[in-house]
């Protein structure tokens, strides 16, 4: 059985290079080759350009291909492309999630940076709120391929909490809110790197419950919008979304919302600008989880999102910090979602020793998710 499966893992990836070689040398062959040398010449760009429009056209079966050999790869072998983990049950993972974890001096960089962008926020009369949230396969590590894998996330989690706490930094324990006994729903997305809605409405009342930011008097109608099939961004290391219902992994589902101001509230959209600020990740830019939402709900108050997809947690801080509405209208109280994750990254916690005001204008390197 060891050999059927490593002849398998061997033959996938030769079969698809296989047949991108003879299209290729076929579309050489031709009377009329499919390309040439552009006109402005190999360094501008122009065949790199010129070669992906000839491949889209002249193969439009390539992504069936890829599609096609992706799920022979997860149907016989039990594995997905680079960058994702494939669990129990039709369950997906970041493989940023099993990075290595950071050194002591690393993580301190982090919890450094952290209490610097705190010190910058206090010196205009700002409180922050840090929400660090677990790893999707710590809270779901019963359906990770090793129930092990979420432990030393867990321990990651714990370690930084207390390193803010001991720096005097106000945290929100979210681990516990999405460990909460029989959620009526997955708090996470089975095919997705993020929490669902159940997850961003739990950590919200957490938030709440936590008594760091002070409720306020503001009351919201919630109105669902119409439901929509969700394709995991996992699946994309597995295979299509056309095929991947045929190998268990169909779409989610999700029913967003929208809110409006109830009783006094009036123009309070339009009013001064919200002193609740949202500062993270996609976990909150993204509206279809619905997390500010659930924190105006929970809190009572107006607040303004500034959290940022594919950035990571620290670049939209800096831009916030930089901002004209930062200068001219501070608000009362910033809240900072930070997915544990990304302290696996330690390029993105260079900032350690940094003044507060050089904080925004650091370079970042930049990152492929959240």
């Amino acid at each position: 059985m060891t050999i059927i499966l490593k002849t398998i893992r061997v033959a996938l990836p030769v079969l698809l290079f296989g047949y991108g070689t003879v299209a290729s040398l076929s579309m050489l062959a031709a009377p009329q080759p499919a390309f040439g040398l552009p006109a402005d010449g190999l360094l501008s760009g122009g065949l790199t350009r010129d070669i992906d429009g000839i491949y889209k056209k002249n193969l439009p079966h390539m992504d069936l291909s890829f599609g096609l050999i992706g799920a022979a790869r997860y149907a016989l072998l039990g594995e997905a492309r680079e960058g994702a983990i494939v669990g129990q049950d039709g369950w997906l993972f970041s493989a940023e999630e099993l990075r290595s974890q950071p050194s002591d001096a690393e993580l301190a960089s982090a919890v450094a940076t952290v209490a610097e962008v705190r010190d910058r926020l206090s010196a205009a009369g700002v409180d922050l709120v840090v929400v660090p949230l677990p790893a999707k396969i710590d809270i779901y590590h019963d359906r990770s391929p090793d129930p092990v894998f979420g432990q030393d996330l867990a321990a990651l989690l714990a370690g930084f909490a207390a390193q803010l706490a001991g720096e005097g930094i106000m945290v929100v324990d979210a681990r516990s809110a999405l460990l909460s006994p029989n959620p009526v729903v997955p708090v996470f997305f089975a095919t997705d790197t993020h929490w669902s809605p159940a997850g961003a409405e739990l950590v919200a009342g957490a938030v709440a419950a936590s008594g760091l930011v002070a409720q306020g008097s503001s009351d919201f109608t919630r109105a669902d919008t119409a439901t929509k099939p969700l394709a995991g961004d996992l699946v994309r290391f597995v295979t299509t979304s056309a095929l991947a219902p045929r190998l268990g992994l169909a779409s989610e589902t999700l029913v967003p919302f929208v809110l409006t101001p109830t009783g006094d509230a009036g123009d309070i959209f339009s009013a001064a600008p919200a002193d609740v600020v949202l500062v993270g990740t996609s976990y909150s830019a993204n509206s279809d989880w619905g997390f500010a939402e659930f924190l105006m709900l929970a809190l009572h108050r107006d607040v303004l999102n500034m959290a940022a997809e594919g950035q990571g947690p620290l670049q939209p801080m800096r831009d916030y910090l930089a901002s004209d509405l930062m200068r001219d209208a501070p608000p009362a109280v910033v809240i900072w979602e930070i997915p544990v994750r990304y302290l696996t990254d330690p390029a993105m916690w260079n900032a350690t020793g940094v003044a507060p005001d050089e904080i925004a204008t650091l370079p970042y390197g930049g990152h492929a998710d959240g």
